[in-house]
């Protein structure tokens, strides 16, 4: 569907200023803030789901209390105080209450104002999880930093289910309830789905729906009731936004007259010199698709999708080539500079005996050597180029781009791919990535784009042993480290991210470097490699891998994409349940990759729960890219019904594709009949949905490939 544009020039909902009225505990300061966090129109706030709920309707009488237990408590308070605590620069308020069945101790940590509800004989009730606390006189039940409300008030939060926000703005929990149900009440969204779609689908009504998310009746569970159809609605309400945008970026395309690049005998031969091995079988069936692409007046958009090691680069190269031959230029777009660096000497290694010569574009090649490379770019001369996002710079210009690859296409944000096409007259563009996706689902999730998947490995590669452990092994698997090295192979140790913070990603990546030199593994030559080096540091200490002069790599998640390391023949990730199954895939693709054994072992944290480490037992199992996916996105999209984790960065805030599957191919089919004019809708309908489109075409994330 083209959206329509809208029939009036009033605001709706969808794109009004904040609020079109005043609203309870929100005036111009809580706005701005607001605003400041992107949330930009009313709905914003509708969107913004619960991560949880807590049943507060059923109190639990005290002297019935179990340590762990997360209860309602309904009693009197029996007195109350706030006592600073110096040595630590604490306040702590503490209060006994009583309900009849028993006395129970409550404590709050810095929150001195909690004393003005503690007036002895009122009534109150507690929601919080109670611990077992040792005292000089023993051991006792209490309840740490509990909701309050006073009973006696009219509380809002008690006697039902309630919505537990993350913080927004500096706005309390209690306070966004408020803002929330005075929304629903007294702006209630307006329906954009066909009323044709929602009785087939069975679906509610818009309203109907956030009302059943945000204050439902019973506990939502994941999988059932009536959260679950609420769940369903807004989902689709996404799903079939992103597939409408999807399909006519597909149509748009489908009327442009692209770059032609016809097969020649002399391209076929040059295709043959610079392969170094004999293509799989799903390489040459990839690159007989590429070919058709190139030699059409269409301009191809196709996304290469294949397994770690399937061999994507070298059908990309050869298409490069294939383009320069023919008279046109090339560029590889890599999403750091380690690899960019990486894939231009590779490529060079090619087509050198050709006389191709290959540029490297990145923010540390400056002053002579880039005006250089820009003014053979703008000029012609050169056809080969590969960089990272310095290529779609302003000053970055080319004489007859014909060919963009673009590498893990997930790190590009839509912007970025669209100033790199830009560079060209409807280039063709061939978008690849390692994250392995079932083909149906990559079909409906990239509907704009045509698709090749690499689903064979090359001969000769070796399934790698991966196994789990905990730190009970850790002198075992330090021996076995060393053992490898001592026989001429290389270690990696890899650390996670802390707080997702680069400072707390560099500090714990230097530490550990500090502790594994100086400890187990003093006097065996190491490199420490993570985000925040330089670009000329980074390259040293992957040169020194490549070149043997480092046994042991300590390192962060900056080795995961393509950092080709051939040597390398053992990883030992720590705190491994911290990382998602397809991202611990991607980093033992990066040993073993010589043809000798590699070794992969999963360091799960200590205290990490039983399904956390049964969750790594599926790497142990299986090298098999589509199905780790398809585990991993399904246990990650399983949680709460809020659907807060957003998958691959596409901006869904309650939409899942793996576990949305059969929805999402219901988007797509519904998404056709509206592009075919199939629908019977009302005009108000229809206006709003157009603008729910468009307000998708521009926020499609990372994931998505229009542009």
């Amino acid at each position: 569907m083209k959206p329509p544009a809208p029939e009036t020039e009033e605001s709706s909902p969808r794109t009004a200023p904040f609020f079109s009225g005043e609203l309870a505990g929100v005036g111009p300061a809580r706005k701005r803030a607001l605003a400041e966090v992107g949330f930009s129109s009313a709905e914003d706030i509708l969107w913004w789901l619960p991560s949880r709920y807590e049943d507060r309707r059923f109190p639990t009488p005290i002297g019935q209390l179990k340590e762990g237990q997360t209860a309602l408590v309904r009693a009197r308070v029996l007195g109350g105080r706030t006592r600073r605590i110096y040595k630590r620069g604490l306040s702590l308020t503490e209060a006994i209450v009583s309900d009849g069945s028993g006395n129970l101790h409550v404590v709050w940590f810095n929150q001195p104002w909690m004393e003005r509800s503690l007036t002895v004989g009122t009534e109150v009730c507690l929601f919080g999880k109670v611990v077992l606390f040792s005292t000089r006189a023993g051991l006792r039940l209490q309840m740490d930093n509990p909701s309050l409300e006073k009973a006696d008030a009219g509380a809002a939060d008690l006697d039902r289910v309630v919505p537990i926000y993350r913080k927004v703005a500096g706005i309390p929990g209690k306070q966004f309830r408020r803002i929330v149900l005075k929304l629903l009440d007294e702006h209630p969204p307006v329906e954009s789905l066909p009323l044709q779609l929602r009785e087939s689908e069975r679906l509610p009504n818009i309203g109907e729906a956030f009302r059943m998310v945000h204050f439902p009746e019973e506990p939502i569970v994941p999988g059932g009731g009536a959260g679950e159809v609420a769940r369903k609605r807004l989902a689709m309400e996404e799903l079939l936004a992103v597939q409408c945008v999807l399909g006519e970026a597909k149509r748009e395309r489908a009327l442009a007259s692209g770059v032609m690049i016809p097969a020649t005998r002399e391209a076929g031969l040059l295709l043959r010199r610079i392969l170094p091995f004999s293509l799989t079988g799903a390489q040459r069936r990839a690159f007989r698709e590429i070919a058709s692409d190139l030699a059409s007046s269409k301009p191809m958009y196709r996304l290469l999708q294949g397994d770690v090691g399937s061999g994507k680069t070298i059908v990309a190269f050869l298409a490069m080539a294939w383009a320069a031959q023919s008279g046109f230029q090339a560029a590889f777009m890599a999403p750091t500079e380690i690899l960019a660096r990486q894939q231009a000497e590779r490529l060079a290694e090619r087509v050198a005996a050709d006389g191709m010569e290959v540029a490297l574009l990145t923010a540390s090649v400056t002053g002579r050597a880039r005006r250089q490379i820009l003014e053979r770019l703008a000029s012609g001369g050169l056809r080969l180029v590969v960089g990272t996002q310095s290529l779609f710079q302003e000053k970055v210009l080319f004489n007859n781009l014909g060919l963009v690859i673009i590498d893990e296409q997930h790190r590009f944000g839509v912007e970025q791919r669209a100033r790199m096409v830009a560079k060209g007259r409807s280039p063709n563009v061939l978008v690849m990535t390692a994250t392995p996706i079932p083909r149906s689902l990559a079909l409906t999730l990239y509907g704009d784009l045509d698709l090749s998947v690499l689903d064979e490995k090359p001969p000769g590669r070796i399934k790698v042993v991966t196994k789990v452990r905990d730190d009970s092994a850790i002198r075992k698997i330090e021996a076995f480290c060393r053992t490898e090295m001592d026989g001429g192979g290389q270690v990696f140790f890899v650390f996670p991210l802390v707080e997702e913070s680069e400072d707390s990603d560099t500090e714990a990546a230097v530490q550990a470097y500090e502790r594994l030199t100086q400890g187990p593994f003093r006097g065996y030559p190491a490199a420490l490699l993570h985000g925040r080096m330089n670009g000329p540091a980074k390259e040293k200490a992957v040169a020194a891998v490549r070149q043997g002069k480092a046994k042991l790599l300590v390192s962060t998640t900056v080795v995961e994409v393509g950092v080709d390391l051939p040597e390398a023949s053992a990883m030992v990730v720590m705190h491994a349940d911290r990382f998602g199954l397809a991202q611990l895939h991607q980093l033992r693709g990066r040993i073993g990759r010589s043809g000798q054994q590699g070794y992969c072992i999963l360091m799960a944290s200590a205290g990490a729960s039983k399904a956390a480490v049964e969750r790594l037992s599926v790497l142990e199992k299986s090298d098999d890219g589509f199905e780790i996916a398809e585990a991993d996105l399904r246990s990650r999209g399983a949680g709460d019904i809020g659907g807060l984790r957003q998958w691959g960065g596409g901006g869904f805030r309650v939409a899942n594709p793996i576990r949305d599957k059969a929805l999402l191919e219901s988007a797509r089919r519904w998404a056709e009949k509206i592009s075919r004019g199939e629908i019977s809708w009302k005009a108000e309908e229809k206006e709003r949905f157009g603008e729910w489109v468009r307000s998708w075409s521009g926020r499609l994330g990372s994931w998505g490939p229009i542009g």
